[in-house]
C-alpha cells in the first residue's frame, strides 16, 4: 500500500469537462508498461514505473462545449486509440482516432481522423479481430476500421425506452450487449451482424458483463449471476 508515485494531471476546461469516469489502460510503449489515460479533454501516456508524462493529445473540444464529462474509456486497436467524447446521448457524438506514439504534445500530429456521426457517451467500445465495435447509448452498433474510422457495417439493436449503459463484451466470437431494462442481446459479428438470442434478466443492469475462467458474471441492481457452458 505504499505510494510509489503521484503526478499532477490538471487542465483548464469548461464546466464539468474535468469530470472523468474512465479507466486507464496498461499498454506497451517502447518495450515498457505505460498508462493510457483519458479525461479533461486530454489523452495522455505516462510511464508506469514512475509516472513521467510521455505524450499528451488535446484538441478534443475545439468549440469549448460544457457538460461533456469523460465517461466511456478509450479502446486500443493496433497502433490506434479510439476515444469517444461529446454527448452521444443527446445527439452530439464525437469519435476520435489517435495514432499511438510520439513525444511531448502530439495534438497536431497524431489525430488520424474524427467522426461526428457515431460514438458513445457511457458504453466503452470493444475491440476484436482488428475491428472496433462502438455501441451508442441508444443501441446503434458500428463496426469500424481503427486506422481510418471507416464503417464496415452498422446495425440498430432492438430498443425500448431503456438505454445501453453496460459496455459491449466480445467473447468466444459472440457480442453481448445488455440494456438497462435487463435485456441481453447475443449476436455473431464476423462478416456482419446476426442476432442469435435475447435473454431477459429480472433486474436493472448498468454494469458491464465480466468474463473470467470461461464464465460470465452479470451484476444487476439486486443480483449477481454467473453463467458457464455445460
Amino acid at each position: 500500500g505504499e505510494l510509489r508515485w503521484k503526478t499532477a494531471r490538471n487542465y483548464t476546461v469548461p464546466r464539468e469537462v474535468d469530470q472523468g469516469y474512465t479507466t486507464p489502460l496498461v499498454i506497451r510503449h517502447e518495450g515498457r508498461e505505460a498508462l493510457l489515460t483519458w479525461g479533461a479533454e486530454h489523452l495522455t501516456l505516462h510511464e508506469a514505473a514512475g509516472g513521467r508524462l510521455v505524450w499528451s493529445c488535446g484538441g478534443f473540444n475545439p468549440t469549448a462545449a460544457s457538460l461533456w464529462p469523460a465517461v466511456a474509456s478509450p479502446v486500443v486497436a493496433g497502433e490506434f486509440a479510439l476515444v469517444c467524447f461529446g454527448r452521444a446521448d443527446r445527439g452530439m457524438p464525437r469519435l476520435h482516432g489517435i495514432r499511438l506514439g510520439g513525444k511531448g504534445d502530439v495534438t497536431a500530429t497524431h489525430r488520424a481522423w474524427v467522426r461526428e456521426d457515431t460514438g458513445a457517451f457511457v458504453p466503452t467500445p470493444a475491440e476484436a479481430g482488428g475491428k472496433v465495435y462502438v455501441l451508442s447509448d441508444r443501441g446503434q452498433l458500428d463496426c469500424l476500421e481503427p486506422a481510418t474510422g471507416r464503417t464496415v457495417w452498422s446495425e440498430t439493436l432492438p430498443r425500448t425506452k431503456a438505454n445501453f449503459y453496460a459496455s459491449p463484451l466480445i467473447a468466444g466470437g459472440l457480442l453481448y450487449a445488455v440494456r438497462e431494462d435487463g435485456t441481453a442481446l447475443i449476436a455473431r459479428i464476423e462478416g456482419g451482424f446476426r442476432l442469435l438470442a435475447e435473454h431477459k434478466f429480472d433486474d436493472r443492469i448498468i454494469a458491464s458483463i465480466v468474463p473470467a475462467e470461461n464464465r460470465l458474471f452479470v451484476r444487476g441492481e439486486r443480483n449477481l449471476s454467473c453463467y458457464a457452458a455445460p
